[in-house]
């Protein structure tokens, strides 16, 4: 049994921050925030035991990815692989790699993120935005229902970067089995 776990959704935009990270301890979310692996330096989070295992989302090459062109996902694949390997060697522990389709299959993104919601406590959900974040959870599952999940509909705001904390916190949860 996985008691404390790090799981990372990468990200590299020069305008973004980053890599969304989250980390769990007894299968409860107790920190998440953006990092970059050229930041320098690993941010703490708190105390609690030391993490059993990373877990990075390694993008695939699918019709999700061929929009963005290769070069950004072999970007964001580095981006992920760097910061997962620095904070496995930290913690001497197991790095895996998973892909979308192995840890959330073929759900829409604003799904996704409604299931995560209801299985999250009220502090964890204060963790990821709170009431806010709720309410723009609810409004990309309405939008998203109205156009039948049209592909080149975007259901987030363009600057909108919680939902990378959304799937982070969402293949830690699954990763302790909450769903």
């Amino acid at each position: 049994m996985i008691h404390a776990a790090l799981t990372i959704d990468p990200g590299y935009a020069k305008a973004g921050k980053g890599c969304a990270c989250a980390v769990s301890y007894a299968g409860y979310l107790t920190a998440a925030w953006f990092e970059r692996p050229s930041n320098g330096g690993l941010l703490e989070w708190g105390h609690g035991p030391s993490v059993q295992i990373v877990q990075w989302e390694k993008p695939q090459a699918d019709g999700r990815t061929y929009a963005c062109g290769p070069s950004v996902v072999i970007e964001l694949a580095a981006q992920g692989g760097v910061l997962a390997g620095m904070y496995g060697g930290r913690f001497e522990c197991v790095v895996e790699a998973v892909t979308p389709s192995a840890w959330k299959g073929s759900v829409q993104k604003p799904v996704q993120h409604k299931a995560l919601w209801a299985i999250l406590t009220d502090a964890e959900r204060d963790l990821l935005g709170g009431a806010p974040t709720s309410c723009m959870i609810q409004s990309a599952v309405k939008k998203g229902a109205l156009h039948r999940w049209n592909p080149k509909l975007k259901y987030y705001p363009e600057d909108w970067i919680t939902h990378n904390l959304l799937d982070a916190a969402a293949m830690n949860a699954r990763l302790h089995g909450r769903f």
